[in-house]
């Protein structure tokens, strides 16, 4: 009877373990996609710095992407583990132990999942519950007229002139930044956090790190041009097309994560907004570039609707290095979509398809409602910040 009980405890034991990392993972997303914005503001400005300013500032010490690194590491390591794993529960199946084994098995994964899910909603995921900084700069009211888009549309267009004027160019005519992704880095980081304190949206200055990716070839199969990890405090870039139009916003987009906005929708325009404050060219090229083509297609777009022709500035003159630039980009992803279909041939797998469908699951499991369609700016935001903070007109109730 001893024996029994001691075997019916040791039961007990483990299934009261499995069921209190259960219900912690369990409580830990609920919170995550739950938490009041109230508490979630106070946690963003209060504790989040504390909290990733630890792993940002011992990852910042290198230049190398730790991110990078750990995802060959675990890539070469995930098959020969999974084999190990198998090899050991046939030979526990054919012995004994098999039960101990698994639940063992089990343990340490819930274990893992439970401290790996904790530290994502302290160091990302409660941001997402947060007040989205488009909401906190009082913009996308909709209270506009074709005019004020008109009027921003001529102002993100000359800006763009005048700074592609002040850019290189490299042999086929197109625009080079200014320096090599180290100096942009260091600086992108100054930029948002001068336009976040100046702005009164975050009080933070990240110590985060941007960083360039040495495979980024092949990372822009996947098509995605950046990564923040939240576990290093770490953004990484893909720089591949080391090109003017996009690399600027893309590094501020990536820092904003570190600086705790984690909705993609408020660092697109945080990033953008960011990049036209600098004083650097490449950066206000990029910033103006992003601004003019969101804008240029809602303009066509209401042309179109409403039967009339506004000058786009498309065939000018002026506009033909932009055009450069811009066909410089396209082909850059043509060739990209050539290799991923020669893959898909061969594998049967389109890997960006594959990406772009875990990235939008990822983005929606966290309360993103539209997944990947978050990473597009709403034009009238754009419209609103150049009433509100450019022309001084109080906003789109003007």
């Amino acid at each position: 009877m001893l024996i029994l009980s001691k075997k019916k405890k040791k039961i007990f034991c483990k299934i009261l373990t499995i069921t209190v990392f259960v219900i912690v993972i369990v409580a830990t997303y609920l919170l995550g996609r739950y938490l009041p914005r109230e508490i979630a503001d106070t946690y963003s400005s209060e504790f989040f710095p504390a909290v990733a300013s630890v792993p940002q500032r011992l990852n910042s010490v290198t230049a190398i992407s730790l991110t990078e690194i750990t995802v060959v590491v675990l890539g070469c390591l995930i098959l020969p583990f999974f084999a190990g794993w198998i090899i050991v529960f046939v030979k526990k199946a054919l012995t004994h132990g098999l039960g101990q084994y698994i639940y063992m098995s089990l343990r340490n994964t819930l274990a893992v999942l439970m401290v790996l899910l904790i530290l994502f909603e302290m160091l990302h995921g409660l941001n997402y519950r947060r007040t989205p900084a488009r909401t906190m700069l009082g913009l996308g009211t909709d209270k506009l007229t074709l005019e004020d888009y008109f009027e921003t549309f001529e102002w993100a267009y000359q800006g763009m002139i005048k700074a592609r004027s002040e850019l290189e160019e490299d042999e086929n005519g197109v625009a080079k930044l200014s320096s090599d992704f180290e100096e942009i880095s260091g600086y992108a980081s100054s930029v948002v956090d001068s336009f976040c304190v100046s702005y009164k949206i975050a009080k933070y200055k990240c110590p985060a790190r941007a960083k360039s990716v040495r495979l980024s070839h092949y990372w822009s199969w996947t098509y995605i041009v950046g990564t923040y990890n939240l576990f290093y405090g770490e953004a990484n870039v893909n720089t591949d097309f080391y090109d003017a139009t996009s690399i600027p916003t893309t590094t501020c987009h990536e820092l904003c994560h570190a600086k705790g906005f984690a909705n993609e929708t408020d660092c697109n325009l945080i990033g953008a907004f960011a990049c036209i404050t600098s004083d650097r060219a490449d950066f206000r090229y990029s910033g103006y570039f992003t601004i003019y083509f969101a804008l240029l297609n809602e303009i066509t777009k209401l042309s179109k609707q409403m039967g009339f022709h506004y000058d786009t500035h498309i065939s000018a003159k002026e506009f033909l290095p932009i055009a450069r630039d811009y066909l410089a980009y396209v082909n850059y992803w043509k060739s990209i979509d050539e290799e991923v279909a020669e893959v898909q041939k061969k594998f049967g797998i389109n890997i960006t398809e594959q990406a772009l469908a875990a990235n939008n699951k990822f983005l929606e499991s966290n309360g993103e409602k539209g997944g990947n369609e978050t990473y597009n700016v709403p034009e009238n935001e754009y419209v609103d910040f150049y009433l509100k903070y450019i022309a001084n007109k109080g906003g789109s109730d003007a």
